[in-house]
């Protein structure tokens, strides 16, 4: 196995060419950069993508090899990704208590199986990023299919601080959408 370093003559140099695919990976992770943790994680990706050079078994003075190190780099960088997502997903899930009314609810239209799953696995990313009448609010129009007149009555608020509260959940969930455009 090949050791190497990453000199401070070569660490620019290296960072123009091959830093995007730390982004890359991120996009099509579904993380943008709009997303709370999203440096964090452009931090942990650059890290990876040193390490990937400084342990890839081949000869990188030679072109063949050089082209080949790209998908090598991009590999340890989006599998790493990966595990931190979900060493993130594990964190949130043993913090957040699902809210008492989302256990046990059902869609009023029978969406398939995997629909089901996908739009709780969507819902169970944005909960974590609202406070707690947010995630109310989020349940309620998403899950139990209530009207803005239905959500105000419900928690005995008005219509117009139901609106405000929608605002704020779009605001906050807006990188959720570009996302959902591009599937």
């Amino acid at each position: 196995m090949m050791i190497r370093k990453l000199t401070e003559e070569k660490e620019r140099d290296f960072f123009d060419q091959y830093s995007g695919m730390v982004h890359g990976a991120l996009k099509r992770l579904g993380m943008w950069r709009m997303h709370p943790d999203y440096e964090d994680f452009v931090q942990q990706g650059l890290i990876k993508l040193v390490e990937a050079y400084e342990a890839y078994p081949r000869d990188l003075e030679q072109e063949e090899y050089l082209k080949q190190f790209g998908g090598y780099a991009y590999q340890k960088v989006y599998w790493h990704m990966i595990d931190l997502l979900r060493k993130q997903r594990r964190k949130w899930e043993s913090e957040m208590a699902w809210p008492e009314d989302l256990e046990g609810q059902q869609l009023d239209q029978h969406p398939s199986i995997e629909q089901g799953y996908q739009e709780m696995d969507l819902l169970a990313k944005m909960l974590p990023l609202l406070t707690l009448k947010e995630q109310s609010y989020l349940v309620d129009v998403v899950v139990n299919r209530l009207t803005m007149t239905e959500i105000a009555q419900k928690q005995g608020v008005s219509r117009k601080t139901v609106y405000a509260c929608k605002k704020k959940v779009a605001e906050k969930l807006g990188h959720f959408l570009t996302v959902l455009k591009e599937e």
